[in-house]
């Protein structure tokens, strides 16, 4: 890499290791030069940096870009060649057997679904996916997204019933029953939601009533359970755990599943069959974000929406997306 300055576009002022920064939303201070511009405390990207008068600066602002001086090389003009300059080597958060693995999955995916149809995905954002809805906790809330997602995934889905269980007292609201988990086919083992294949068309959705306060993991694994309906319905695969995560990640659920990361387990009892999930980590982190990091590359998408990842996941999604930046003319984007 040719060499570089970091000096000031109107002064040539050059900050040293001493500077600090303070972000205007939340107060962190730090030296910017060290992050490409982006606060490590909200996420914030400054787009401009002002040059410090009291350390021999001129006071004024420029473009953060503008400060990074080549000698032999036009100035760097994206974030991602700042940051491989102060980073020269970007690991892969993942292993090389889950980075193939992954790679594999959303591209035999992309083959299963039509890759006009798969490119056409794009990231869901919570905030628009909630939109202005006021959440209660309330079983109303529930079928709310559970109706969201059915519009979302495009699914003929009649024959699903969504059904509640608890094992606590409960107040319910009008209309709604819940039956304790004990008296329910199958094997709880205390998860949190159940999918129950009766036959003949009849199929049930069973949610844990105390997962209502959490809406994050309750459309996680809602989205879930629905990814697998379709998988079995319309493109008539095998029950996989790991197809149907990265299924739903690619469906855009990414950020659902990043920051509320659950548990994935398959059943079968004398009569029925079935799948269940808990809110325990069945895939890593790194692995959904390294999976979001990927889409967003083939998608060619805008990666703002990082912001509302949480702070783990967003590390583990930089540090997949910059590295995949760097040696994406390496990498396999087609299946053979």
């Amino acid at each position: 890499m040719n060499r570089i300055t970091i000096e000031c576009p109107k002064c040539s002022w050059e900050p040293d290791d001493t500077c600090r920064w303070k972000c205007s939303i939340c107060g962190t201070v730090w030296n910017t030069f060290t992050t490409a511009g982006q606060c490590p405390g909200c996420g914030t990207q400054y787009k401009e940096t002002m040059c410090i008068s009291h350390k021999g600066g001129c006071g004024q602002m420029s473009p953060h870009l503008d400060w990074y001086i080549t000698q032999d090389s036009p100035v760097p003009r994206s974030l991602f060649e700042v940051l491989c300059f102060w980073k020269k080597e970007i690991r892969c958060p993942v292993t090389k057997k889950d980075k193939l693995w992954i790679e594999h999955s959303l591209l035999s995916l992309c083959q299963l679904f039509d890759p006009i149809y798969f490119d056409s995905l794009t990231t869901i954002l919570p905030i628009e996916f909630y939109h202005d809805r006021h959440f209660t906790g309330i079983e109303e809330d529930a079928q709310y997204i559970f109706e969201k997602l059915i519009s979302i995934m495009r699914l003929d889905a009649w024959e699903i019933q969504l059904l509640f269980f608890t094992n606590k007292s409960t107040i319910f609201s009008e209309g709604i029953a819940a039956t304790p988990s004990e008296n329910l086919k199958g094997t709880w083992n205390s998860s949190s939601a159940k999918f129950i294949d009766n036959g003949l068309g009849h199929r049930e959705i069973w949610i844990e009533l105390e997962l209502l306060t959490d809406q994050t993991a309750l459309t996680a694994i809602l989205a879930h359970q629905l990814t697998q309906y379709k998988l079995l319905t319309e493109y008539i695969i095998e029950q996989d755990n790991l197809t149907t995560a990265i299924a739903t990640i690619a469906f855009g659920f990414g950020i659902f599943m990043g920051n509320s990361y659950f548990k994935f387990e398959q059943w079968t009892g004398n009569s029925h069959q079935g799948w269940q999930i808990s809110k325990s980590g069945y895939l890593p982190e790194q692995v959904i974000a390294y999976a979001m990091a990927w889409l967003a590359h083939y998608r060619r998408e805008d990666i703002s929406w990082k912001l509302q990842l949480n702070k783990t996941m967003k590390k583990y999604f930089e540090q997949s997306y910059y590295y995949i930046e760097r040696n994406k003319e390496s990498m396999k984007w087609v299946m053979e």
